[in-house]
């Protein structure tokens, strides 16, 4: 059983110095936002903005970006973030080449998308770099460049961020831009997975179901798998329903072998209605009474 190839974006002070008085007002407009007081938000933003405050004006767009306090407004939130942006701000940066990315308040443009997430992205910011990482991928402002791809997803994954480490996962299992290694690709699907990121559970599953990367465990494989389809992987559904079926790493139980078979087969999954039906001309009680019951 083969793994499949499943694919499914925070602040860096800025060292600049400001009178205290600013510093205080930010801090008060802060307070306010998450006080969910935008009225007075809003005022102290738009005045320090005014003046030239990167932060105020990307606090502002993202204002504008939500609808928060002000009617949502794209071109808005492009213009402040924008302006703070060009200051050097690294959060409007990544936020900026957003809006380029998808064409929220701007005309879409990838090569646009590509420099905001890059100057971002070199100031630390782990979104853009997991943002730039997959502009490589997908070859959205040129050509697919896997490797590329990897050294940026490689940056955000070491600083968390389960979507990036999920692609390293992927990329090492199939050799996409690195050299193929299993034990690289468990290493990072563990962390991803250990975050809640479903695909890694089941890609972990299937890694210690064959042995490739971690020793072969069918009680591992059968946890992980679980976990997935208790999130509603239809594959770790199916897989965990083979694995209640033939007693591999658990005890062999029909009735959750069945109910998982279903739950996959409620998604569309055909391998799994397949299954079921088989059970059922078996004269497999409770796979009869699923059959009947769709």
């Amino acid at each position: 059983m083969k793994a499949k190839f499943l694919f499914l974006s925070f602040f860096v002070g800025l060292y600049i110095v400001v009178p205290l008085v600013h510093s205080e007002a930010l801090e008060e407009g802060k307070a306010a936002y998450e006080e969910e007081e935008f009225t007075t938000a809003l005022h102290i933003f738009l005045s320090l903005a005014e003046e030239g405050d990167s932060e105020a004006q990307s606090l502002l767009g993202g204002m504008y970006l939500r609808g928060h306090g002000v009617p949502q407004d794209f071109l808005q939130a492009a213009e402040w973030y924008r302006r703070s942006a060009e200051l050097g701000n690294p959060l409007a940066q990544n936020n900026l080449a957003w809006m380029y990315e998808v064409g929220r308040g701007v005309e879409k443009n990838y090569q646009e998308a590509m420099k905001w997430y890059r100057l971002s992205a070199e100031e630390g910011v782990a979104g853009a770099q997991q943002n730039l990482g997959l502009m490589y991928f997908y070859g959205r402002a040129g050509g697919v460049n896997y490797s590329e791809a990897a050294q940026w997803f490689r940056l955000s994954a070491n600083q968390g961020l389960a979507k990036s480490q999920e692609y390293l996962g992927n990329m090492y299992y199939y050799g996409a831009g690195v050299a193929a290694d299993y034990e690289e690709s468990a290493k990072w699907f563990k962390l991803a997975a250990e975050q809640g990121s479903v695909t890694s559970q089941y890609q972990l599953g299937v890694l210690h179901l064959n042995g490739e990367g971690v020793p072969q465990d069918d009680g591992i494989a059968a946890e992980w798998f679980h976990r997935a389809a208790e999130q509603g992987d239809d594959q770790a559904q199916y897989n965990l329903g083979a694995m209640y079926e033939n007693g591999w790493g658990v005890s062999q139980d029909y009735e959750e072998a069945v109910k998982w078979y279903a739950m996959a087969a409620q998604q569309g999954l055909e391998e799994a209605q397949a299954v079921l039906e088989e059970l059922a001309e078996a004269g497999l009680e409770v796979a009869i009474d699923a059959v009947n019951a769709e």
